[in-house]
C-alpha cells in the first residue's frame, strides 16, 4: 500500500489519490478540499485509457483511498474520442466501447487491494461498475446511482473524510454520516458496497 512519509507525521495524514478523468476539471479543487481534512493527496491527470488502467492496477502500491472524478453514463466511465495524431503514437483505445470504459474493462484490469474507491462520476453507483472494482480487491466502493449534483458531491466527500479522520469512523459509518449531513436528494442515492459485494443504501 502506498504510504508516503506524511502518514507518519506528528499529525498523520491519510493517503488519498484523486483521479481526474478526461473532460473533468474540478479534481484540483477536490484535492484542496480533501487535503483540509487532513489527507495527503496524489493527483493523477489522466490523458488516455491506458493511463487510467495503470492507476487502477497498482497492486501493492495502491493508496488507502481513491477518488474518481469524471463523467459517467449507463455505458460506463466516459473518456471521449481519441484520434490519430501524425506527430504522436496512436493511443490504445482497445479497452473502450463507444468512447466509454465499461465495467468489464475495469474488471479485467483492476487490482487495488485494501483500497476504498469513491466515485463522484454520475451513475458511479451502478452495481456492475461496483462489482468490477470489488473484483480487484478493493475494501469497499462508494458511488451514486443517479446524476449527482457537483456541489453536493464535493460536500459529501469532505464530510466523508472528516468522519474517517476526525471522528475515527469506519468507512461504512463515515459514508452513512456524510449522506445524512448532506441532506440532498442526489446524495441520498449514494450506495456503499461492502467487500463481499453487498450493497447498502441510505
Amino acid at each position: 500500500m502506498w504510504k508516503p512519509p506524511d502518514a507518519d507525521f506528528y499529525t498523520p495524514r491519510l493517503p488519498v489519490s484523486v483521479v481526474q478523468l478526461p473532460s473533468r476539471y474540478e479534481a484540483p479543487a477536490m484535492r484542496v478540499l480533501v487535503e483540509m481534512t487532513p489527507c495527503v493527496v496524489l493527483l493523477h491527470n489522466i490523458g488516455g485509457p491506458s493511463d487510467f488502467v495503470k492507476v487502477i492496477a497498482q497492486g501493492e502500491n495502491a493508496p488507502r483511498y481513491m477518488i474518481l472524478v469524471g463523467h459517467g453514463t449507463p455505458k460506463g466511465i466516459y473518456f471521449g474520442r481519441y484520434g490519430a495524431d501524425p506527430g504522436c503514437p496512436e493511443i490504445d483505445v482497445s479497452m473502450l466501447r463507444d468512447e466509454h470504459m465499461p465495467p468489464e474493462s475495469v474488471r479485467a484490469h483492476c487490482n487495488l487491494p485494501g483500497c476504498t474507491v469513491l466515485s463522484t462520476c454520475c451513475l458511479g453507483g451502478d452495481d456492475s461498475m461496483a462489482q468490477a472494482f470489488l473484483a480487484g480487491g478493493v475494501t469497499s466502493y462508494i458511488g451514486c446511482r443517479t446524476y449527482a449534483n457537483t456541489v453536493a458531491n464535493n460536500i459529501f466527500v469532505a464530510n466523508f473524510f472528516f468522519g474517517v479522520f476526525s471522528k475515527k469512523l469506519s468507512d461504512r459509518d463515515a459514508w452513512h454520516r456524510a449522506v445524512a449531513a448532506c441532506d440532498h436528494t442526489d446524495i441520498n442515492q449514494m450506495s456503499y458496497f461492502h467487500s463481499d459485494g453487498r450493497e447498502e443504501r441510505f
